[in-house]
């Protein structure tokens, strides 16, 4: 899908913050005006015109916090009717944006839906948290698999955004020279099974869901991506003991563990924290 327009309105930025939010702004100013009623003068003199101002303010962060209540609603009942993998492939490509965004916000991301109404590729959701900046395309497909080039457009977006990671999520299944090209690199592949599990993982957790601080879930989520190792989910990937990075799965090319598979920090070569493979 398209970015989102560079033209937004205020009132859509108000929209993408918590219902709860804009509504305590929006009675904080309707208490502040009760307080200092409007001042005499003309509505061009600069403290009426203020005073009008933070008024309409006011009554957007209702309006704000009215749609984005809605919004919400409409999410949480997308996700509760997500209960297996044909309830999500018959869901539209919008539906499906949508709870794979409700997923990530579920887990402490901020979320921001890109926008541009079509199914056409490209960035679907930004997520921001965890010291992180993480793009994401969705691709509801039925039965063709995502093959190497979109995988291979997406670390090059990636790349150009300069953001720390891709993910890609699937309602099938991925190409194995899609798979090879992922390894190594800054690529999560989340194929329809996997994102099957980590919405049942995210009803289990009520709330916000730290990523990587669960031996028990991170063991368990390495198995249910594309049901390769060496690309798994951010709930597989430990900590970094050095800096507390996000790690990612390497292979020693070199030594007397050539051949072995071991944990590496994502920032490296400025952090060379590693955890071995048990």
């Amino acid at each position: 899908m398209a970015r989102r327009k560079n033209n937004e309105s205020w009132f859509d930025i108000l929209v993408l913050l918590p219902w709860w939010l804009t509504l305590i702004m929006g009675v904080g100013i309707y208490v502040y005006l009760k307080v200092h009623p409007l001042p005499n003068g003309t509505f061009l003199d600069k403290p009426v015109f203020i005073w009008y101002g933070l008024k309409f303010f006011s009554w957007a962060c209702f309006g704000a916090a009215f749609v984005s209540g809605l919004l919400t609603l409409k999410r949480k009942i997308l996700f509760a009717s997500a209960k297996d993998i044909d309830a999500i492939r018959a869901m539209s490509w919008r539906e499906f944006e949508t709870l794979v965004g409700e997923a990530y916000r579920r887990q402490g991301y901020m979320v921001e839906e890109t926008g541009g109404g079509g199914a056409d590729g490209g960035i679907d959701l930004i997520l921001v948290g965890k010291g992180q900046k993480i793009i994401v395309q969705c691709k509801r497909w039925k039965t063709v698999k995502v093959g190497v080039k979109i995988v291979r457009e997406m670390y090059g977006i990636m790349v150009a955004e300069k953001a720390d990671r891709v993910i890609i999520v699937a309602s099938g299944a991925y190409t194995s020279p899609a798979v090879d090209f992922a390894h190594g690199k800054q690529i999560e592949l989340v194929d329809g099974k996997a994102l099957v599990q980590l919405i049942r993982d995210v009803k289990q957790k009520p709330g916000v869901v730290p990523a990587a601080t669960s031996t028990q879930s991170a063991q368990a989520t390495t198995q249910k991506i594309v049901n390769v190792p060496l690309v798994v989910s951010v709930a597989a990937a430990p900590a970094c003991p050095k800096c507390g990075s996000p790690m990612v799965m390497r292979k020693a090319k070199k030594g007397a563990h050539a051949g072995n598979q071991f944990w590496g920090c994502s920032k490296y070569p400025a952090c060379k924290g590693i955890v071995n493979v048990s």
